[in-house]
């Protein structure tokens, strides 16, 4: 049986920036996937289903919520559950949160993953699935509880813009059992048994173990900065 994954693709996939991985996602999961979106996106989700035509998908279906009751129809559930790769998009993040949070959409999510399926979260949406999720508000970056899919990691897309990365290391520094991920634009990162591999871009890895929030910044951070290729293990997911 395979082992279940995760994955972050920080780019949009009209663009192709991760054609190369995308088109491996696709293989493993033998042509087919499942779009799960909001109701807003629904149009860019089918224009992303017929980009991805072109790099082996063979059976795509576009999923949107449009009210949180939908998250809680079994029927909705179990389509969700029973594809072998489920893209996940969103906008409005805390919008999507709510939406989601605690449903029957969000466990079959952990079912994908228990099957050996894969979930990828696409852009921004990178950023819901760890315990903490960042958002940008007047201008700033914030943070709210996350879906928790992914244990103790905190995960910021888009890190290397400004105020970023000190918004990731205040998260970690104040959490201290959370490690924290930036991904860097038009990376793809898979999350597979305690083990994060990088397939393209960058990865910022912070770990506040000893650090402290000193009110203007972070002292004793542990930052690694990875690239493709590389793996590091992660906390048991």
């Amino acid at each position: 049986m395979r082992q279940g994954f995760f994955a972050l693709l920080t780019a949009d996939p009209l663009r192709g920036a991760l054609r190369a991985v995308e088109a491996r996602l696709l293989e493993e999961a033998r042509g087919e996937a499942l779009f799960l979106v909001p109701y807003p996106l629904r149009d860019l989700a089918e224009a992303w289903r017929l980009a991805y035509r072109h790099l082996g998908l063979r059976r795509g279906r576009v999923l949107h919520l449009r009210r949180r009751e939908e998250a809680f129809d079994p029927g909705v559930a179990q389509a969700v559950a029973a594809s072998p790769l489920v893209l996940l998009a969103a906008e409005g993040l805390p919008d999507f949160l709510q939406l989601i949070r605690g449903s029957l959409v969000l466990q079959a999510l952990l079912e994908v993953h228990r099957q050996g399926g894969g979930v990828v979260a696409l852009g921004e949406a990178a950023g819901l699935l760890g315990e903490a999720a960042f958002y940008p508000l007047e201008g700033e970056v914030r943070a709210s509880l996350g879906l928790a899919l992914l244990r103790g990691l905190a995960l910021l897309p888009r890190v290397e813009e400004r105020g970023r990365f000190l918004a990731l290391s205040r998260l970690v520094a104040d959490n201290p059992d959370l490690v924290g991920l930036g991904l860097m634009e038009n990376t793809a990162l898979r999350l597979l048994r305690g083990l994060g591999e990088v397939w393209a871009g960058g990865v910022t890895l912070v770990d506040a173990g000893g650090a402290e929030f000193t009110g203007r910044g972070v002292k004793g951070l542990k930052v690694d900065v990875l690239s493709a290729g590389e793996r590091f293990p992660l906390p048991a997911l």
